[in-house]
């Protein structure tokens, strides 16, 4: 947020003020500041600098959240198409949600599903998933992930206008309105990896929030709502009268035109985020390369010997080490992304584009524990903590995942 304009003539005309006239707003700003440091305490997390420069003002520990807040509870949708109800759920999975855990402790994280109770049953107690195969990680998100909440619900074979619904994304992208229009809460995709506290955004008095994506759409794989806010609501309506089966019309199409026009309605009913906040890359192969690509010149973060019990490095980058503009080079290469500014990291896996990242093949606790990409470094802290939980084991960096 700017808070002032160096138009033109701007300083000439400061400088034509009168001296007590300047003395008055900054003596009322200083006193300000005094006045706040000595009689709220604000949380580690919100910074002094958010409260002058940023969109949502911190609030004081002492203080329950706000009613208005959006509720801190998060939805993942996964869904099956064709008759297979089996999870075959994947480290890169498991990341993703007990990131929502590590860094927002939320209320409760939903899944939702169309799986068979049967399923549902076989990953929870063995883990079982496709083909009959024990997975791992099913077991660990079914039940190591802390609020856990299974539902199952009813994936939409038509439109609201009658016109079949075939694709997969699209019946997901139906589920996630509906479930979070009703409920409230964070929606994130799979791969969307939290990389800090959201609290600030929930709090801050808007009904719902969204992010921009490469050229400048809304993206709807990462975003925030209370229960039937008025952009949720709209959404609905619109997607249902507007699908036609392409790829966008439905979800990123509606809320690209819809979104600003509530943005400006009084009451804080839509904040929309610049494209750094949620989606800071794109399925883009360039953009692929760069987040998830090896830099094999860099010293691995693993020793050459690794066995359970054996501690990883803790990396405590402070804002201060950020600002600086001569930066260690051994702790941030040039290659190395800052994302600072980023709450969420919307990753486009890049398989799915089918462009795939040289010397990339899948995300592995290995991929990650290494620190060799700056999709590894973002998420490294999330990967150590399950370490450090006894959830990650040491042979698992040993095991490659087809």
């Amino acid at each position: 947020m700017l808070l002032f304009s160096n138009g033109p003539g701007a300083a000439a005309k400061l400088r034509r003020l009168s001296p007590r006239l300047l003395f008055v707003p900054a003596a009322l700003v200083f006193f300000s500041i005094v006045l706040l440091g000595r009689n709220t305490s604000f949380s580690s997390r919100r910074s002094f600098f958010s409260f002058f420069g940023g969109a949502c003002p911190p609030t004081p520990d002492s203080q329950p959240p706000s009613p208005n807040a959006i509720p801190n509870q998060v939805h993942f949708v996964h869904i099956f198409n064709n008759g297979v109800t089996d999870f075959d759920f994947q480290f890169k999975h498991f990341l993703s949600i007990y990131a929502t855990h590590h860094y927002w402790r939320p209320d409760a994280i939903y899944l939702h599903t169309n799986a068979d109770e049967a399923a549902i049953e076989r990953a929870q107690t063995e883990g079982t998933g496709k083909g009959g195969k024990t997975n791992k990680w099913n077991k660990l998100i079914f039940n190591s992930v802390p609020n856990l909440r299974v539902n199952r619900v009813e994936v939409p074979k038509t439109a609201g206008n009658g016109m079949a619904i075939n694709v997969i994304e699209h019946k997901s992208d139906f589920v996630r309105t509906e479930v979070v229009r009703k409920m409230g809460g964070v929606y994130l995709d799979f791969d969307a990896h939290a990389l800090r506290d959201v609290s600030p955004l929930r709090e801050c008095g808007f009904a719902a929030i969204f992010g921009r994506q490469l050229h400048g759409q809304i993206n709807n794989g990462v975003f925030f709502s209370r229960k039937y806010s008025l952009l949720l609501n709209r959404w609905w309506e619109e997607m249902n009268k507007v699908y036609n089966g392409g790829w966008t019309t439905h979800g990123n199409g509606v809320l690209t035109w819809l979104g600003p026009r509530l943005a400006g309605m009084a009451g804080g009913e839509v904040l929309i985020l610049e494209q750094d906040a949620l989606n800071p890359g794109s399925w883009e192969v360039e953009d692929n390369i760069k987040l998830f690509g090896l830099h094999n010149e860099t010293a691995s973060n693993l020793p050459a010997t690794f066995k359970d019990g054996d501690p990883l490095p803790t990396y405590l980058d402070t804002n201060e080490e950020r600002w600086t503009l001569v930066r260690d080079k051994k702790k941030h290469p040039a290659w190395e992304r800052d994302y600072s500014s980023t709450w969420v990291l919307h990753a486009f896996d890049p398989v799915r584009n089918r462009d795939p990242v040289p010397g990339f093949k899948h995300i592995t606790p290995r991929y990650v524990f290494e620190r060799k990409s700056n999709f590894a470094r973002a998420v490294y802290p999330v990967a150590k903590a399950m370490y450090d939980a006894g959830l990650v084991k040491a042979d698992d960096l040993y095991k490659g995942e087809d």
